[in-house]
């Protein structure tokens, strides 16, 4: 394997498929991150009001450049992404190497397939002021039901839980937020992580593997990728 900075490292494998964690603090944000992206990725740096938001977008985007590339043996600047309807990235001209990446504050994940897609979701663990109303919106009837019975003091574990493996499903089948609610999966501390329902599409169920992980402490993630009976060794 190459020389890897401290800052990021290979966290999990399900064969051919990996998930690399960095941290966006310690990246390099400067000029030589700057340097590999494209022109409309430093036009959407430029948008950012805040410099830390600024240098953690730049470093995300260079970090993702720099795994893809190392993968498909080319130089970072040279590749070309294109964006689905929601805006998830592929890489341009149909490769098959799929991937996603997910950012929380400090922290990144990027997920890689090859042929297969993939979803992955990030969170820090916070309390939230909107937490009910938030699950109202996006959770079922059967999910609320599920959180309001976990114990005050895992709550907060239980809807994170809930929500990145939400998010990395529909990430997965680039998705918008919208289709959360057609979307119910295991949330409960101890109940292991699945899709259970995704209405009117039932074969969805045997088409997917869900996982959850925390990659660091005080973050919740979790990571979809087509087909049934996928495993990920941690490293």
């Amino acid at each position: 394997m190459p020389w890897e900075p401290a800052w990021s490292r290979l966290i999990a494998t399900s064969g051919d498929a990996s998930i690399w964690l960095a941290d966006l603090d310690a990246a390099d944000a400067g000029e030589s991150a700057l340097a590999i992206l494209s022109e409309d990725e430093r036009v959407r740096a430029d948008r950012f009001v805040f410099d830390i938001h600024r240098r953690r977008f730049i470093a995300c985007r260079a970090w993702l450049r720099t795994r893809l590339a190392e993968r498909l043996g080319r130089p970072p600047a040279s590749l070309r992404f294109e964006y689905g309807p929601v805006g998830k990235p592929s890489l341009f001209g149909g490769e098959p190497l799929r991937f996603n990446v997910s950012h929380s504050d400090r922290h990144a994940l990027v997920a890689m397939a090859e042929g297969a897609e993939i979803g992955v979701d990030i969170e820090r663990l916070r309390p939230l002021s909107d937490m009910d109303a938030l699950a109202a919106r996006v959770f079922s009837t059967a999910e609320q039901a599920a959180l309001g019975r976990v114990p005050a003091d895992r709550r907060i574990d239980a809807f994170f839980a809930g929500w990145t493996r939400k998010e990395a499903y529909i990430k997965a089948r680039g998705e918008g937020i919208g289709f959360l609610g057609a979307i119910e999966v295991a949330l409960s501390p101890g109940e292991t992580p699945r899709l259970i329902r995704v209405a009117g599409q039932p074969e969805e169920l045997q088409r997917w593997s869900l996982e959850a992980f925390t990659p660091v402490p005080g973050c919740a993630a979790a990571v979809c990728l087509e087909g049934p009976g996928r495993h990920w060794n941690a490293l």
